[in-house]
C-alpha cells in the first residue's frame, strides 16, 4: 500500500491526460474563433455584393437622361433603385442580399461638377458643367453569430458616383 504522500506525487508526476485538459481549455476560444472568421466573411461577401450593385446602379444611371436639377423621367429613379437592390431595372430580380427588400434604403442624387479642363469629353465637350449621379445604399444586415461573437451590425453604407462618358 502507498502513502498518501507517494500518490500525491505519483499524480502530479503523470502527463497521461495533459493533452486532453490543454485542449478543454483552449476549445471554446477556438469556437469563438470559427464563427467570428465565418461572420466576418459573410459581412464582406454581402459588402462586396452591395459595392458592386451600387457600382452598376450608377454605370445605369449615368446613361439616363438627366440636368444638373436632377433625372429627367419621373420612373428613374425607381429603375436606378431597383438595379441598385435586385440587379434588374424593373425589379422582378431576387434581392442580391437576402434581406433586402426595400428601396428606402437606396438614394439616388444627381450633382454638377465642373468640366473646365475639359475631364469629361464626349457629349460634354465645351461644357462647363457635367451632371455626376451618386448611388448610396443602406442594406440590411443581420449578423448570425452576432450575439455569440458579441456583434451587433445591422446595416453598413456604401456609395458610388459615376458621369456618363463616351
Amino acid at each position: 500500500m502507498t502513502s498518501r504522500p507517494a500518490l500525491l506525487r505519483r499524480l502530479l508526476a503523470g502527463r497521461s491526460g495533459s493533452a486532453a485538459v490543454e485542449f478543454a481549455l483552449v476549445l471554446p476560444f477556438m469556437v469563438l474563433l470559427c464563427f467570428a472568421f465565418v461572420g466576418a466573411g459573410r459581412l464582406f461577401w454581402n459588402y462586396h455584393i452591395a459595392v458592386s450593385s451600387v457600382r452598376d446602379a450608377a454605370r445605369y444611371a449615368a446613361r439616363l437622361p438627366m440636368s444638373c436639377g436632377g433625372l429627367t423621367n419621373a420612373g428613374d429613379t425607381t429603375k436606378v433603385q431597383n438595379v441598385t437592390r435586385t440587379g434588374t431595372a424593373d425589379g422582378s430580380g431576387s434581392p442580391l442580399i437576402a434581406t433586402w427588400t426595400s428601396n428606402a434604403t437606396v438614394t439616388v442624387t444627381v450633382s454638377c461638377v465642373s468640366n473646365a479642363g475639359g475631364t469629361y469629353s464626349g457629349r460634354y465637350d465645351g461644357m462647363t458643367s457635367v451632371p455626376r449621379v451618386q448611388v448610396s445604399a443602406t442594406p440590411p444586415y443581420i449578423e448570425s453569430f452576432g450575439p455569440l461573437t458579441g456583434v451587433t451590425l445591422t446595416s453598413f453604407t456604401v456609395s458610388a458616383q459615376q458621369a456618363w462618358t463616351e
